[in-house]
C-alpha cells in the first residue's frame, strides 16, 4: 500500500532527520510511528502527504510513485489529523465536514449523508451537533469532528500526527477507544503517530519505533514488548509502558493447550483440575468449563487492556477468559497469568511498590 525505499531527508541547514528509510505498511493496517523528540516520526509522516519532500529515494503508493501523482489529488485522497484541530470557527460541524467532499463535486445529499453516518460512528448525535460551532463543543468532541472530517470523503490512508496529545486523559482514552471501534468498520490505512508508548500500542496493529531518523524495530506490540531488539527498545518501552495498560495479548495464552473442543469435552478427554474455554469444532466460543462443569464466560477483544481485564475477571467470576480477535479465538487468558505478568513488573524498594 505505502512502501518507502532508500528515503532520506536531509534539511539545507545539514540536518539529516531520515536516514536510509525502508517500511512498507500493508492495505488497511494501523501503523504507529513512536519514538524520542526529534527521531523523525512527524518528519516520515509528512512525507507521505509530500507536505515534506525526500532527499534521496521513493514513496510509493499502490506500486506508483509519489511524484507521478497530481499533488491536489493525493491530498484529496489522504486525510488528515493534527495535534491543533484547525477547525473553521466560522463553519459549523457539517460545513466543516463537508469542505473536501465539496472540492470532490459530491452532491449535497451524499454529502449530508456523509456526514450524519459519521458523526453516528463515534457517538455524535447529528440531530443535536451538526449545526453547532466549534466554540459550541468541548475539546474531545471537536477532535472527533477533525477526526471524522478527515475522513469525509473516504480516503484510502489517513494520517494522524499526536491528534490526542492536548487532550486530557479521558478524553484521550475515549478517542483511542472510538479509533479502534472505527478502524474495525472502516478498515483503512492509517499512519499514526505518538511519543506515548501505550498508546502506540492500544491502537497499532504494527509499532514502528524510530531513533535518530533510522528504524529500530518493527513489529506488533506483543513482540515488541516480548522480543526488544536491543537495548534502545527495552529502556524506552521500560521507561514509558504502565503495565496496566498493557493490552491482553501480551499477557495471554496463545497455545492452545486451555482450550477444549466440544468433541473432546463430550468424551470426558480433559483435566477436570483446570480451567478451560470450550470452542465449537468450527472455533466459536461456547463457554467456559471450570471443575468440569460449563458456565457462561464473556469474550475480550485481544486489544482490551490489563486493568480493563482485571475488572472482567472481578465481575464475571471466572478464572479463565477467551481472547478474540475480528471475532476470532486467538488465544486465552487466566487470573493467574494476569498476576504473574503484573508481579514481574512491580519492584519493591524500601518497602515501596513500584511499577
Amino acid at each position: 500500500m505505502i512502501e518507502f525505499k532508500g528515503v532520506q531527508k536531509t534539511y539545507p541547514d545539514g540536518t539529516v532527520a531520515i536516514k536510509n528509510f525502508n517500511l512498507e505498511i500493508k492495505e488497511g493496517e494501523l501503523l504507529t510511528l513512536i519514538g524520542p523528540s526529534g527521531c523523525g516520526k512527524t518528519t516520515t509522516m509528512k512525507m507521505i502527504n509530500r507536505l515534506v519532500e525526500p532527499t534521496a529515494g521513493d514513496i510509493y503508493i499502490n506500486g506508483k510513485q509519489l511524484k507521478e501523482y497530481n499533488i491536489h489529488e493525493l491530498r484529496w485522497n489522504i486525510g488528515y489529523v493534527l495535534q491543533q484541530i484547525a477547525l473553521f470557527p466560522h463553519m459549523t460541524v457539517e460545513e466543516n465536514i463537508a469542505v473536501v467532499p465539496e472540492m470532490k463535486k459530491w452532491k449535497k445529499k451524499e454529502i449530508h449523508d456523509r456526514a450524519k453516518e459519521l458523526m453516528q460512528m463515534v457517538g455524535m448525535e447529528p440531530s443535536i451537533y451538526m449545526k453547532k460551532k466549534p466554540s459550541e463543543l468541548s475539546g474531545g468532541q471537536q477532535q472527533r469532528v477533525g477526526v471524522i472530517r478527515a475522513l469525509a470523503a473516504d480516503p484510502q490512508i489517513l494520517l494522524m500526527d499526536e491528534p490526542f496529545s492536548a487532550l486530557d486523559p479521558i478524553s484521550r482514552e475515549g478517542l483511542q477507544k472510538d479509533i479502534r471501534k472505527l478502524q474495525k468498520q472502516i478498515k483503512k490505512t492509517i499512519v499514526f503517530v505518538t511519543h506515548d508508548i501505550d498508546e502506540a500500542t492500544a491502537l497499532g496493529d504494527r509499532i514502528c519505533l524510530m531513533n535518530a531518523g533510522e528504524i529500530i524495530q518493527v513489529d506488533t506490540p506483543q513482540k515488541l514488548i516480548l522480543e526488544p531488539r536491543d537495548s534502545f527498545v527495552r529502556n524506552f518501552i521500560g521507561d514509558k509502558k504502565s503495565p496496566w495498560q498493557t493490552a491482553v495479548d501480551i499477557v495471554a495464552s496463545q497455545t492452545v493447550s486451555r482450550i477444549l473442543t466440544q468433541t473432546a469435552y463430550e468424551e470426558g478427554n480433559f483435566d477436570s483440575e483446570q480451567a478451560y474455554i470450550l470452542s465449537s469444532d468450527d472455533g466459536q466460543v461456547l463457554c467456559a468449563v471450570e471443575h468440569g462443569k460449563q458456565q457462561n464466560v464473556m469474550e475480550i477483544p485481544n486489544d482490551m487492556n490489563v486493568l480493563e481485564a482485571v475488572s472482567v475477571f472481578e465481575n464475571t467470576g471466572t478464572s479463565i477468559l477467551p481472547v478474540t480477535k475480528n471475532n476470532e479465538l486467538i488465544g486465552t487468558l487466566t487470573q493467574q497469568e494476569l498476576l504473574t505478568y503484573l508481579a514481574s513488573k512491580t519492584e519493591v524498594k524500601n518497602g515501596v511498590v513500584t511499577q
